[in-house]
């Protein structure tokens, strides 16, 4: 006869784990903080651990109890999805957030003098950056002072050292590429984002690999520069579809608000998506869905980095990077080319 166990002890994880309708390696998993867990699983397991009173797990930070989050703002569902995802780490792993934003406060969306006073007065156990690259001066402040810093999709190339979390972008772009190639297309001209951010040049690194791969050309002409905008890559997809003399059978646009633009563009010209020309976008932003037709982008997994970045900031683990993997996310934007594309289409006027 095997005994009971003993009464308060915790549930054992067969228990969580048939609850929640999951393995017993996924419940391990949202436990230790392993970011290979979607969302939503690590939030049906978390209510199940809560009810049954499943201790929550406390690491031990080097310093206090609580984290300092800074973001941009929080008017970007970008934004409150990285937040989500910390959020959600932090239950997990027994500590609290302060959590600051920065947009239009500060020159370059550094944190001010005195918010580091307020960090050193509370004690902080850590800093989560997001999106902002600590200056020269400030990562040295965090390596005098002893304060643990992890920086979660940086916009700036950032310096040798520093902890970061980030996506696959480069391999991310090259799917989304190689789906269109896959579909026959061979005329795929690029939208790219802002220079000198990194996650713009590793999607144009992606798109430039698939092509290469596929023995097509990457045509300077058909590569504009949306810097990120609906409204700049309207404007500059619209001169390119009218300047060049036969149309490219797809356009990819290294982010969602920018795909927005190409898709305008190419109605306002009298061209249909996908059946003139298919369009891919990046990021699977809320909008995604709302196109007409539904757009085929690449989802970028925001709430599992936000994850990632925190328990990496709580652990004693040296790794310097950690890189997520993204997914090509399939709607109607995309169709093999139409009958007419393997002619010389001429431009519209």
């Amino acid at each position: 006869m095997v005994a009971d166990d003993d009464a308060g002890s915790p549930p054992k994880l067969a228990v969580i784990a048939r609850e929640a309708g999951v393995s017993v390696g996924t419940v391990s998993k949202v436990l230790n903080g392993r970011p290979d867990v979607s969302s939503r699983t690590r939030r049906a397991v978390a209510e199940v651990l809560e009810r049954q009173g499943y201790p929550r797990q406390r690491l031990k930070p080097r310093r206090g109890s609580m984290v300092d989050v800074v973001l941009q703002g929080l008017g970007s569902p970008y934004a409150l999805a990285i937040l989500q995802g910390i959020e959600e780490a932090a239950w997990r792993l027994g500590v609290d957030l302060v959590v600051s934003t920065v947009v239009g406060r500060t020159k370059n969306g550094q944190p001010p003098p005195a918010w580091f006073d307020r960090i050193r007065a509370r004690d902080t156990a850590g800093v989560l950056l997001v999106r902002t690259i600590p200056t020269t001066a400030q990562q040295a402040w965090f390596t005098d002072h002893e304060v643990p810093l992890v920086v979660v999709d940086p916009r700036r190339k950032p310096p040798p050292g520093l902890r970061v979390v980030t996506s696959a972008n480069q391999a991310g772009a090259r799917a989304a590429v190689e789906h269109l190639i896959t579909l026959g297309h061979q005329r795929i001209a690029v939208v790219t984002g802002r220079p000198g951010v990194p996650c713009a040049a590793e999607r144009l690194a992606g798109y430039r690999q698939a092509m290469a791969a596929a023995g097509l050309p990457a045509d300077p002409r058909w590569r504009v520069c949306g810097r990120f905008k609906g409204e700049e890559s309207f404007q500059v997809t619209r001169s390119m579809l009218t300047s060049r003399p036969v149309l490219p059978t797809a356009v990819f646009a290294c982010s969602d608000d920018m795909a927005g633009g190409v898709i305008r563009a190419i109605g306002d010209l009298g061209l249909r998506v996908p059946d003139d020309i298919s369009v891919v976008g990046f990021d699977d932003s809320v909008i995604a869905e709302g196109f007409a037709p539904p757009l085929t982008t690449v989802r970028q997994p925001w709430v599992e980095l936000g994850a990632a970045a925190l328990t990496m900031l709580l652990s004693d683990d040296e790794v310097r990077g950690h890189v997520l993997p993204t997914t090509l996310v399939l709607r109607g934007s995309t169709a093999p080319p139409g009958a007419s594309a393997p002619g010389d289409v001429p431009a519209p006027v």
